[in-house]
């Protein structure tokens, strides 16, 4: 679905849907009812349609990715999520903190040639303070200076905060002047607070997370957002987290883009506990569509396809997304809690991955600044 070449309201079959295309058309803002409507609706073609039309008004066909990699710091962690199998206790033989040396080195290697964008987020170990960090950002700028460093979710600032004994206003700041530039959307889970007693024990709730990265975008901190789906949360849930996230846009706009993680039910205390299917197909295209049509002040939305596949991000590309993440080249926390795709891809692939989809491929960095795709 690259374009559309007849009107809108002739590619929805459920009636109960016209409205919503109505007031779309109109620049009018979906409710909480039609959020919900959207979840219910079996017209899938229909919502892609409605979610289409909103990304080729925004971005026409152009489709973003990054050269990013992914590494974690540290897998030890205080807090005990259960849809997690990355986290590790202390005593653990696979725990591990790289130390600075360690990442540099790790940086140096071949096939992080080319990086944009340095993408970290690890677990809450209570040894790390804001020293580290200092010491951290300040040696990869040294080595690194065309590097974003693209780190930290909203719950580890605030732990790395209070573990430092500091407020989270002076870890930023001091952050900040070491090089942090930007941060990821990690740690957001499903805001309502009885589903988060179930999968994050110890993790800091929905206002935490809100009012950090509330205090971020007050200080020129720009963030991502995300939601994970496909566990026990219900609609309702869902609907609530992103509306959630656009009044939060509203005050701030200081969201570059929205990106929804499909659970993975592998190898974690959750999957043990609970009966929970994978999600299908379909409830990954439409969580993307949904988003596209409620998260109207974010720009962005990304197909993550370490969470729901190439193929299908490629596909997501005509349900309201325009961007396929980045190369990675190597992801650890969702493929430890089973995802089976690859743990990273070149620039070709991804390339071909939007080409083949009808699309044009535009090389980004974390702030969406754009550059010639190399052949």
């Amino acid at each position: 679905m690259p374009g559309l070449s007849m009107p809108l309201t002739s590619y929805i079959q459920d009636a109960e849907l016209l409205p919503l295309a109505e007031k779309l058309q109109r620049g009018e803002r979906l409710s909480f009812e039609d959020g919900m409507l959207l979840y219910r609706s079996p017209d899938l073609t229909g919502i892609a349609a409605m979610a289409h039309s909103v990304r080729l008004a925004r971005h026409g066909r152009k489709a973003y990715f990054v050269t990013s990699r992914r590494l974690s710091y540290t897998n030890v962690c205080y807090t005990h999520c259960q849809f997690c199998a990355f986290q590790a206790h202390q005593e653990d033989p696979k725990a591990y903190v790289l130390s600075v040396e360690d990442i540099v080195r790790e940086l140096e290697n071949p096939e992080n040639l080319g990086v944009r964008e340095l993408h970290m987020t690890a677990g809450h170990h209570p040894k790390l303070k804001i020293d580290y960090f200092e010491s951290l950002f300040r040696t990869i700028k040294t080595h690194f200076p065309d590097i974003h460093l693209k780190v930290f979710t909203m719950v580890e600032i605030d732990f790395y905060a209070r573990n430092s004994g500091i407020s989270v206003e002076e870890f930023l700041d001091r952050c900040i002047a070491a090089g942090l530039e930007s941060c990821p959307g990690g740690g957001a889970e499903i805001f309502d607070s009885e589903i988060r007693k179930q999968i994050c024990v110890g993790k800091k709730d929905a206002d935490t997370w809100l009012k950090v990265a509330e205090l971020c975008h007050q200080k020129g901190l720009p963030t991502n957002c995300t939601m994970l789906y496909g566990h026990i949360e219900e609609p309702h849930h869902r609907v609530d987290h992103l509306l959630r996230l656009r009044d939060l846009q509203d005050r701030t706009h200081g969201f570059l883009a929205y990106i929804p993680l499909a659970y993975q039910n592998e190898d974690n205390e959750l999957s043990r506990t609970h009966h929970i299917l994978p999600a299908t197909g379909t409830q990954d295209l439409r969580e993307i569509a949904v988003a596209r049509l409620l998260l109207d002040n974010i720009d962005h939305i990304k197909a993550y396809w370490v969470m729901i596949t190439p193929g299908l991000a490629q596909i997501g590309l005509s349900y309201g997304a325009d961007d396929l993440d980045g190369t990675i080249v190597s992801e650890e926390i969702a493929h430890q809690a089973g995802a089976k795709t690859p743990p990273g891809l070149s620039r070709q692939e991804i390339t071909r991955l939007i080409l083949d989809a009808g699309f044009e491929p535009v090389e980004r960095d974390n702030l969406y600044n754009t550059y010639p795709v190399e052949p």
